[in-house]
């Protein structure tokens, strides 16, 4: 397998198996022509390169030397304090450097020196000897801060991956091409048109697509394919005939009279039941992505499920306004509770306002509902099968890494068939609960 998270993470490329999607790239210039500058841009050589770049630039800034001699082995020490900073230029640990201390200063200033205009130079001129302070410099006046934000933008253009790659340093070992090929194999990346990446997992800027939006675009165009075919069908008149036409309408009846029904009532389901049925199919389609090797499952990521129920909340927020005006959607929230004045005036703007704050909780829930049961499935899915092809099955015996194995294969098939039925669940729970939540914003309680 390609990547050791399928399923899970979203990215910017498609995994295959490697034995379908090698890669023979023979220079630095290749991997920046076929996969992107970001590679380049990524590679441990090319950020010592662009530091040296930086100490250069800085020094014809008029930033003194002494405070340059330790900076590269400042920044490389902070890249390793965390993995999430790997691959960060140098740039950016100087302007986190100078938000932490613009943080600090603000709060100094608010004791030492509240009439300061500036809390990051006075807080500099009371610490002289504040770590990193010359950084402020950078950032001091207008002209300095215009003259470092022309620097970093120079250093992010094109023009300098374009430098590195022509230069001595550019020309990689063997070795090391051999390696990112390795790497690469199974990898297809996206081609990124509207937007740039800063690694393959993270979008630097622009709208830039991933794999979930490509899946999730398939899954809309098979829907709209298979409606369109149904609805050419049913326009006739006829009896249903054949499996397929059976299978959906057998959906379509299930999700009208056992999720929309109880939910909005006889009155208004007829109504609201296309956009149910597309929810519920919708769902179920990226659902079931995630059981085909190599793809995944787009609703397990944040994004598509927070999209879905932030559509939800405003498609009830919007048909409960309509109805009852903007005071009566409000005033509909409070449920009749039939009690006598003296405790009404107490206990209803108290359950009012809990109701309220429920119509927003609500909604978060119904996006990690889906979100929590799509990610545990495949993360209970990825620990058993990695009892079998992880790092402590290397160190196993034969006769013990071939119990193990049989052990993790027949498991996560037994859970695999579980998941199928996940995938069916959740798209029914989530489709249910819509219902009722857009249900109750156009009833009255």
């Amino acid at each position: 397998m390609a990547s050791d998270i399928l399923h899970i993470k979203d990215g910017y490329y498609f995994d295959v198996p490697k034995a379908l999607w090698s890669v023979h790239h023979q220079s630095s210039a290749e991997f920046r022509d076929s996969v992107g500058a970001w590679f380049v841009r990524n590679d441990d050589d090319y950020q010592d390169w662009e530091a040296d770049q930086y100490l250069s630039a800085l020094a014809k800034l008029g930033v003194d030397g002494s405070h340059l001699e330790h900076l590269k082995s400042e920044w490389k020490a902070w890249q390793h304090a965390d993995e999430a900073r790997h691959g960060r230029p140098l740039d950016r640990y100087i302007d986190q450097q100078l938000e932490g201390m613009r943080a600090k200063a603000v709060t100094w200033a608010k004791k030492a020196a509240p009439e300061a205009s500036d809390p990051l130079k006075a807080y500099v001129a009371e610490h002289p000897k504040a770590a990193n302070g010359w950084m402020v410099g950078l950032v001091s006046s207008p002209e300095n801060t215009k003259a470092w934000r022309a620097l970093q933008r120079d250093m992010d253009a094109p023009k300098m991956v374009d430098d590195y790659v022509a230069s001595e340093r550019g020309k990689w070992a063997a070795e090391k091409v051999h390696a990112y090929n390795q790497y690469l194999a199974g990898k297809i990346f996206i081609p990124q048109p509207f937007g740039t990446l800063k690694n393959a997992y993270e979008r630097e800027g622009g709208f830039a697509i991933s794999k979930f939006m490509i899946i999730e675009v398939v899954v809309a165009l098979l829907l709209l394919v298979a409606f369109t075919w149904l609805a050419g069908k049913i326009s006739k008149g006829g009896a249903p005939r054949g499996k397929a036409w059976n299978l959906l309408e057998s959906f379509l009846t299930f999700i009208r009279n056992d999720v929309v029904l109880p939910g909005m009532g006889e009155h208004d389901t007829d109504r609201f039941l296309p956009f149910f049925w597309t929810v519920f199919m919708f769902i179920l389609g990226c659902n079931l992505m995630g059981m085909l090797p190599w793809v995944g499952a787009p609703s397990a990521a944040f994004g598509m499920t927070a999209a879905l129920a932030v559509i939800v909340f405003a498609l009830g927020l919007f048909l409960g306004i309509r109805k009852f005006g903007l005071l009566g959607y409000l005033k509909n929230l409070m449920p009749s509770l039939g009690l006598p004045m003296y405790l009404a005036v107490i206990i209803v703007p108290m359950v009012w306002v809990i109701e309220f704050a429920s119509l927003f909780i609500k909604h978060g829930i119904l996006a990690i509902r889906l979100l929590a049961n799509m990610v545990a499935g495949h993360m209970v899915l990825l620990g058993i099968l990695g009892l079998a092809v992880g790092a402590e099955a290397a160190r196993m015996g034969m006769v013990q890494w071939s119990a193990v194995a049989a052990v993790s294969v027949v498991a996560t098939t037994m859970l695999s068939f579980m998941e199928l039925f996940v995938a069916f669940l959740q798209a029914y729970v989530f489709t249910l609960l819509a219902a009722m939540f857009i249900g109750s914003s156009i009833h009255h309680h």
